[in-house]
Formats: structure tokens, sequence, C-alpha cells
């Protein structure tokens, strides 16, 4: 059944004639279906309908069949309940787990990372150990690390450009105020170890605990790693601007003047001869944070040069160091997005590292 699945998957079937058919012989030679006309069958034999109590255990017993291990407890867990055996239940059920297992939903924000990002966390504990039933938050709600703190001094590149190395940025008195000293984590700090989040991200937030041997490379792919390595060294990588033309440039320019992409600014777009077939934009607030970092680079309008981000930019948002090379095209469409991951997916799907850090750092101290 699984090869099926993924025939169907890598032939594409779902855009096919035959999607219906497809899908439909999948549900009957599922489990969940098979096990449902066996147990159907058995109101069907008259000789059986006396044996309600037998066949009723037999049919619990068929109906595990198709669940997993975790369907399965809740559904013993559900017979227990009903016979009154639940205090006895449980303690099989604890004597019987090796873990302990806490879920939680964490916002990437609380631990100095530019971007409101939730995400679901599983942490399991051994039985012996305390579980782990949260992960304190680094910064404060006041202190939260601003969009203007990730990338302004990013700034310095225009349309249709790559840029590799720093530059100087213009000022910006109405936000110039936002950067502040921070503790590696995101914490406000005037301690000597202190840094902005921009020198943070160039310097490496992990110098302090490895000792690196050479300076950040790229290759186009593994061939370029055997026999004579051809690497390509610049001091910024990832950052680079797709080159647009005048029209699109005049729509961000107004959906930022907007603040969004309202009714309203649709209307004055329709009425340009600007309007475009993306349902979202998203302008960028440099004094708050980013929502979740997304897979398409011009969803973000940036919040004063009104062009799409690059993927250095992106990636100061999820909180990744300035070193970490993100490999591959830059973004690609359609079928290619099988056999191709680009760099702007990399960046969208990743965990945001500090989010990881004090994941990590959390369990680090539950360690026995």
């Amino acid at each position: 059944m699984a090869d099926i699945i993924n025939e169907k998957t890598t032939a594409n079937i779902d855009n096919d004639w035959f999607v219906d058919k497809i899908n439909e012989f999948l549900t009957a030679m599922s489990d969940e279906e098979i096990t449902m006309r066996i147990i159907y069958s058995f109101e069907l034999v008259e000789n059986l309908k006396k044996e309600d109590r037998d066949i009723e255990d037999l049919k619990n017993a068929i109906r595990l069949y198709s669940l997993s291990l975790d369907e399965c407890l809740d559904e013993l867990e559900r017979m227990a309940k009903e016979k009154r055996k639940k205090k006895e239940f449980d303690n099989i059920i604890k004597s019987l787990r090796l873990y302990n297992v806490e879920q939680m939903v964490l916002l990437s924000s609380d631990y100095g990372v530019p971007q409101n990002r939730e995400r679901v966390v599983f942490i399991g504990s051994r039985n012996d150990q305390e579980p782990i039933k949260e992960i304190p938050a680094t910064v404060r709600k006041e202190e939260k690390v601003t969009v203007y703190e990730a990338i302004s001094d990013l700034d310095f590149i225009g349309n249709g450009e790559v840029r590799t190395s720093y530059a100087p940025t213009k000022p910006h008195a109405e936000w110039d105020g936002l950067i502040r000293s921070r503790k590696v984590d995101g914490e406000i700090s005037k301690g000597r170890d202190a840094k902005t989040f921009a020198e943070w991200s160039r310097e490496g937030r992990l110098s302090h605990r490895f000792t690196f041997d050479r300076e950040p490379f790229y290759v186009k792919s593994m061939e370029d790693l055997t026999g004579k390595i051809n690497l390509k060294t610049a001091e910024l990588f990832n950052h680079q601007t797709s080159a647009q033309n005048d029209k699109v440039q005049q729509r961000l320019k107004i959906i930022a003047e907007y603040g969004g992409y309202t009714d309203e600014c649709k209307g004055k777009l329709k009425t340009l001869g600007l309007e475009s077939n993306k349902r979202n934009y998203f302008v960028l607030k440099a004094d708050g944070q980013s929502p979740t970092v997304v897979t398409m680079p011009d969803d973000f309008i940036h919040y004063s040069s009104h062009r799409a981000m690059t993927v250095r930019e992106m990636a100061r948002l999820q909180s990744f160091d300035d070193s970490f090379v993100f490999q591959g095209k830059r973004q690609t469409g359609g079928d290619k997005r099988k056999s191709e991951i680009p760099q702007y997916t990399l960046v969208g799907n990743a965990v945001p590292p500090l989010m990881s850090r004090a994941i990590g750092n959390e369990i680090l101290k539950n360690i026995v």
C-alpha cells in the first residue's frame, strides 16, 4: 500500500483524470476500511447475535488492528474507564513506559528571535527523571528583538544586486534607538560580553565553543568537494535581490505606503493597473517582530526599501549566523520543487537556531 501511495505522489497522479478512482481504491484497501467491513459482517450472521459479549470483545480486538500504538492505548483506556479499571490501567502504563512525553507550544520571539513563530515541541524524559514541562523565555516581552535590529545593517543592497561584503547603511532616526546590546540569547545587557544582534550574527554565536579552521565557503554541488576543489569565498553570502521591473517596484511601494495589502490598497493598485494575482503581501514593521518566515520571499516587503527580502535577511529573522551558507538555487517553482530545495525553502522550513539553543540548554540542565 505504501508503495502505491509513493507511486501516486511520484507520478503526480493528483492532476490525472483517474485520481478519483485511485483514491477510491486506496480507501477500499486501507486497514480502517477492511476492519470496518469485517466488523459489519458479524452483524449479518444471525447465529452470532446470541453471543453478544464474546462478539463485542472480538470486534474490539479487530478494531485495534488498524490503530497505532498510541491509538491502541487510547482505546484500551476507554475500555478501562467503562470497566472502572482506570487506576489499574494507569499503573500498568506507567510501568511499561520508558519515557514521559510533554507537549508545549513555544513562541520563537521569547528566545531572542526577531520573529513571532509558534512551534509545537515534544520533549521525552526517562521515567527516573523529572519531566521538562516548559522552556523558560530568555527575553522579557519588552526586550524582544525587533526586525530593525536584525536586518538594518544589511540595507545597503539595491534592485537586482548581489553583495558579497558588508557596507555602511543610511541612518533612520526614528528606529536607530531600537538597537541595543544583548547577551547571546537576546537578553539586554551592558556587560562586556554584550553585542548587538547584528554583531552576534556577523561574528557568530558559537565562536566561544568552537574553533573554525577556515572561513565559510560555498560550492554549487557535492561534486565540487571531490578532486580539485573550487571554493567560492566571500565575506557575505546569500545577499541577493531579484531584478524587479518598474511596475513591481511601484506596486510594492504602494502596498508599503498603505501599510499592508488591504482592500483599499488593492483598489488603488487596480486603478493604476498594478494589481497582482498574489493573495498575500506583508509589510515588515521595523519596530516589531516579523510573522512566521515563509518559503516565498516576495510575501514580505522590506520596511523601508520597499522590496522583497534576500535569503540572508530572511535567515537573520530566523536567527541564523551569517556564517551559515545556504546552498542550491535561490528559488524554484512548479515540479522542480520535488527534486530541488531552494535557499528560501531551507530558511523558511528551519527551526530558529536561538529557540533550538534554549531548548537544548534546558535539556542539558535536566540530564542526570
